[in-house]
């Protein structure tokens, strides 16, 4: 046995030779970032973009910004620059480039409206903004609903449409679960056509639970929603509730937004026990949680 451990563990001369180099290879290797270090060149700055920004940020915070006091942050698009835009309510056919660029449109795209203009083009109606090339339909969508086209002396006409017809009202608080179409389209971002969604979904639910619930309205973007949101309240005693006893599974949902499977059981026990004679007899449903039954209890009655 200890022959056999003898001739494993003997080198010869050249074997130890190689282990000596491959172990000062390995030290060397461990050892040169600590004599080596690479010292990357200093980025450069490119002073026009410093100097453009600072004055978009001291033209947002004077006149632009009394255009508009509920504005929205954004990400360029179709550029590779994290840049910081904001909505505001402008003229296409006399907002400048500058105003362009804050509105988040890429520069070769607010030099390709700049040319549209010069040679004579105008922006008729809202939509027409779909028509640059460029402007993709999320950031036409994003840009219409603060579209103001002026009357001038060469087009004196406007068009009434969702987006330029004169509001009838100057926008205000408003109760989600009481306000009108009128009321909703005399609020920045929202148009008629909007506004009818708005009040056709609030209706088909029931009514509001809360602000939140205004955003799963079809059109309502987290942009328009930080816009109107000032003028947004939702008052408990405004908040509709369900009847516990009537309501189907469609409804619970909706209002209550619990899973389906909860909805469903509901409306099983109430059809194999009886009518709920108080709403805190939701708790007899043994799988049912507390913040379950809560989010239940504060939107639905028993009659």
């Amino acid at each position: 046995m200890k022959r056999i451990l003898k001739d494993y563990f003997t080198f010869s001369r050249k074997e130890r030779i190689a282990v000596i180099i491959l172990l000062l290879l390995i030290t060397g290797g461990m050892l040169l970032p600590y004599f080596y270090r690479v010292h990357p060149a200093p980025p450069v700055l490119n002073k026009a973009l410093i100097d453009f920004v600072a004055q978009s940020t001291i033209a947002a915070n004077t006149k632009d910004s009394l255009q508009d006091g509920a504005a929205s942050l954004y990400t360029a698009a179709g550029t590779g620059n994290v840049l910081t835009s904001s909505l505001f309510m402008f003229d296409p056919n006399t907002v400048s480039a500058e105003g362009w660029i804050r509105l988040g449109l890429p520069e070769r795209t607010t030099r390709t409206i700049l040319n549209y203009r010069t040679r004579g083009g105008r922006f008729r109606v809202p939509d027409d903004l779909r028509k640059i090339w460029g402007i993709n339909k999320d950031a036409a969508d994003r840009l219409i609903p603060f579209v103001r086209i002026a009357e001038t002396a060469n087009y004196p006409f406007r068009y009434e449409n969702k987006y330029t017809k004169k509001q009838s009202k100057e926008p205000g608080i408003i109760d989600i679960n009481k306000a009108s179409s009128e009321d909703w389209e005399a609020l920045p971002g929202i148009g008629q056509v909007l506004a009818a969604r708005i009040v056709n979904y609030r209706e088909r639910i029931g009514g509001f639970a809360d602000l939140s619930q205004l955003k799963k309205t079809y059109g309502i973007s987290d942009s328009v929603f930080a816009v109107i949101s000032p003028y947004l309240t939702a008052p408990i005693a405004s908040i509709p509730k369900l009847d516990l006893n009537a309501a189907t599974v469609n409804e619970l949902q909706m209002r209550t937004g619990i899973p389906d499977a909860v909805a469903r059981s509901v409306v099983l026990y109430r059809k194999q026990y009886g009518p709920f004679v108080t709403v805190a007899d939701l708790k007899k449903i043994v799988f049912l949680t507390d913040s379950l039954f809560l989010q239940i209890a504060r939107q639905v009655k028993v009659n």
